[in-house]
């Protein structure tokens, strides 16, 4: 188990101007990133979990459960957690793999340059996952916070030697965007789409034939080879997005709102708090990607919040 005072001293002489590290809820290492127009967001360094993103105007743009633990071990509701190397259930380790409970999670750079601030993790092979999972990896997962925008991207490395087999995994960033009713609101970009249909057992669903997906009672659901841009519109129509997502590397996309009827029954969300937010996220699901020794995925989301685009998708690296 991390000595979390240890790491503390250890960070402290290593702060970025615009990177602070301190502890949160549940006394956890959190990471507070700010920037010049007045931004912010929080990264937790357990899980690498982004549970804040305000933009200047002070508006909160991520859903946190008013319920959710704060504690090792223990999976944060809300925000972005980092499903991997498994999505869901779909696998014989624990629901969405470990890497967003992982308490090994390292601070490998933070710097406040070139007009944003940007944190980087980094999660590395153990004895502890290859007991569940008997793989080498590396994993970096970068978050960046400029003026109007929140990026984040994930690099996964097959660090195995040559002739180790190859590393499959499944992944996906899984943004909880705050709204103040889901039923008021819609996405786009999804339209021509087949989808599996999780909520209806599985099964592939579609093309999908809306302009704009509203969620009406539990949504769940994988739509293959996503546009590189979706966007969360008010459901009437008429006014700029809420906010829009450029992804890039991920192949695609999962909608997802548990419902009143199953939201009653879940212990870390908040009564109510299912009408509070939805997931619109960037994966690769529905074909795992494959890596041999040596080679690296990236996969990244960039957020843009109040009707500003989001940014043409970065050159992979």
């Amino acid at each position: 188990m991390v000595d979390y005072s240890e790491f503390l001293a250890a960070t402290m002489s290593r702060l970025a101007g615009n990177v602070n590290i301190g502890l949160g809820k549940g006394e956890l290492p959190v990471a507070t990133l700010t920037h010049e127009s007045g931004a912010t967001a929080e990264v937790y360094i357990l899980g690498a979990h982004v549970t804040s993103w305000k933009t200047s105007d002070g508006v909160e743009r991520l859903f946190v459960s008013s319920a959710s633990a704060f504690a090792r071990g223990a999976a944060i509701r809300g925000g972005i957690p980092v499903c991997w190397p498994q999505f869901s259930g779909r696998g014989a380790l624990p629901k969405h793999g470990f890497a967003r409970t992982s308490e090994a999670w390292e601070i490998e750079s933070m710097s406040s340059e070139g007009g944003v601030t940007t944190l980087v993790l980094c999660l590395e092979d153990s004895e502890a996952t290859r007991a569940v999972w008997p793989h080498a990896f590396k994993l970096r997962y970068t978050v960046t916070l400029g003026g109007g925008e929140l990026d984040t991207q994930l690099e996964v490395t097959h660090a195995g030697t040559d002739g180790a087999p190859p590393l499959a995994f499944a992944a996906a960033l899984h943004t909880y965007f705050a709204v103040d009713d889901v039923g008021a609101v819609a996405v786009t970009g999804l339209r021509g789409l087949r989808y599996e249909d999780n909520a209806a057992g599985g099964g592939l669903a579609g093309p999908e034939e809306a302009d704009a997906v509203a969620i009406d009672g539990e949504v769940d659901r994988v739509y293959l080879d996503a546009p590189e841009r979706l966007a969360v519109v008010p459901r009437a129509g008429g006014a700029p997005p809420l906010v829009t997502l450029a992804k890039r590397g991920f192949r695609d996309a999962v909608l997802w709102n548990v419902g009143e009827a199953k939201g009653a029954g879940m212990g870390d969300l908040g009564a109510g708090e299912w009408r509070n937010y939805v997931c619109v996220e960037a994966g690769a699901i529905g074909t795992p990607v494959t890596l041999q020794p040596g080679e690296t995925f990236v996969g990244g989301q960039t957020f843009a919040a109040g009707g500003a685009a989001a940014a043409a998708p970065k050159e992979e690296l």
